[in-house]
């Protein structure tokens, strides 16, 4: 279902290339590109969009001033503005291009280049798109329905996929739909591994996106799950894998335990020289899922590595122990903001071409609070958060 998202956006062509994407236009985001100071204003005034973004370096004038009178102005005070600065190594990013955003009152900073999930995560943290990150989890099911067949025939089977593993339960794609509140039984195959029937009841069910048909549903465990369902999920779920243009992407999920083996994505990752791995999803580290994904770096030395989008959990032990990032660069990375007027914490995403070094002080952009308008502070001391920044 579409979202309505209004947004005008001067002319930078690698923010349009996003803009532009299908699945924005699915989610009912529209947009309007805006050549210069006095179009932005213009276009602005007529209709206040729900996001505005802005170049820095914008003809006719600059996005400094022109996010201080977007947000001087009291018809679009409403609208979020995203200040974007240029690609990085075009212009340095001190403690004067600090101040000059704090000033101008945005409530976003873009560092192209960046990802496409990751501009996403940027316009869903200015508006009401969801956050979300759809998976597609090589994992067959079978879900047994009661039926009002005799004993003998008391089941019947219903094929799908797993797009999710949650501790709760997982997401489905399936071309029949399921019955909200329908108790069943689940079975999960990888290759020819079969997990035990795990008890499951259909939490929700609705029509998949119609350009891939078929229909999406959520079961909850009903009961204790399997050992041996439980571990065969865990195992699948870690990571996925995607290549283009030669590179690898490899999206992490879920915690780094004691329990945790990168064993098969070390051999997925064997004689490979560029990898980016993503970190949204990963929520949780131990020491002991610290040791282990140390070592799976280990195997990577000598190919280049990227750490994109890096989690708190992750940005947190990035910092305190430098083997988490072994030679590799971070390029984005959540980082936890406080609003004090109004008491409320964000978890707002950073590209690192955002954040500027003075000396040994790290600075960082001071971003508006999504509820109230007013300035926020890292919830954290600057040096100590980033610290592998300075490593």
């Amino acid at each position: 279902m579409g979202t309505g998202v209004r947004v005008v956006a001067t002319n930078n062509v690698a923010i349009f290339r996003h803009l532009a994407a299908p699945p924005l236009a699915r989610l009912g985001v529209t947009y309007e590109l805006v050549a210069d100071h006095a179009e932005l204003m213009r276009a602005i005034a007529a209709d206040p969009p729900a996001v505005a973004l802005v170049d820095v370096d914008l003809a006719g004038g600059n996005g400094y001033a022109a996010c201080r009178d977007i947000k001087d102005a009291p018809a679009s005070r409403g609208t979020r503005v995203a200040l974007i600065l240029p690609p990085r190594g075009l212009m340095p990013i001190d403690r004067a291009v600090i101040d000059r955003l704090a000033d101008s009152g945005c409530d976003d900073v873009i560092a192209p280049p960046l990802t496409a999930d990751d501009f996403y995560a940027h316009l869903a943290q200015l508006t009401s798109l969801p956050l979300r990150r759809d998976r597609r989890i090589a994992v067959e099911l079978d879900v047994d329905l009661p039926t009002a067949l005799p004993a003998e025939e008391s089941t019947a089977s219903v094929p799908g996929q797993v797009t999710n593993v949650g501790a709760g339960g997982v997401g489905l794609r399936l071309e029949s739909p399921l019955v909200v509140g329908t108790q069943l039984a689940a079975r999960f195959r990888v290759g020819d591994q079969v997990s035990p029937d795990t008890r499951a009841v259909v939490a929700w069910c609705r029509a998949a996106d119609p350009l891939e048909g078929g229909h999406a549903a959520g079961l909850t465990w009903d009961g204790e799950v399997p050992l041996r369902t439980r571990l065969l999920l865990e195992q699948v779920a870690l990571f996925d894998v995607s290549e283009e243009h030669g590179s690898l992407t490899v999206m992490l999920h879920g915690d780094f335990t004691e329990m945790t083996r990168f064993e098969a994505l070390a051999l997925r990752l064997t004689g490979v020289n560029d990898v980016t791995f993503d970190l949204a999803a990963v929520r949780y580290i131990s020491s002991a899922g610290v040791r282990a994904w140390c070592e799976l770096l280990e195997g990577l030395r000598g190919a280049k590595k990227r750490f994109r989008h890096c989690s708190i959990a992750f940005a947190s032990q990035a910092a305190m122990v430098p083997l988490v990032l072994a030679d590799g660069e971070v390029v984005s990375l959540e980082a936890p903001y406080y609003c004090d007027p109004c008491g409320r914490d964000e978890v707002r995403l950073l590209e690192v071409g955002a954040i500027a070094r003075e000396g040994d002080r790290i600075l960082v952009p001071r971003l508006t609070c999504g509820a109230c308008g007013a300035p926020t502070e890292l919830d954290d001391i600057p040096e100590r958060y980033f610290a592998f920044l300075n490593q």
